[in-house]
């Protein structure tokens, strides 16, 4: 699992998957901060704590756009999206997708 990636931006985590999709070969499976409007609420409250005060930053972001800005790389020819998850337990919520080769 990369939960890591979590605490990228949108842009920045789409051109690491893209680099590590050139040196893969069957599929990619990664976590990310679902775009919920529970999340973007909560995210947007905790930005009015002091930095010192605040949880790690995390952006959430759909699926549709974390797919778009990969498959937007031009050296990424011949990925799809396979399999997603929604995983919520508790109040941790984050989403699991797998992209794959074709």
């Amino acid at each position: 699992g990369m939960d890591s990636m979590i605490h990228y931006k949108a842009g920045d985590m789409a051109a690491m998957l893209a680099g590590l999709a050139k040196r893969t070969h069957r599929s990619i499976l990664l976590t990310h901060a679902p775009r919920t409007p529970m999340l973007t609420v909560m995210h947007a409250v905790g930005r009015m704590f002091p930095q010192g005060n605040r949880a790690p930053f995390i952006e959430p972001i759909s699926n549709r756009r974390i797919r778009e800005l990969f498959l937007a790389h031009p050296e990424i020819e011949g990925w799809t999206v396979g399999r997603d998850l929604r995983v919520t337990t508790g109040f941790y919520m984050s989403h699991a997708q797998e992209l794959v080769t074709r």
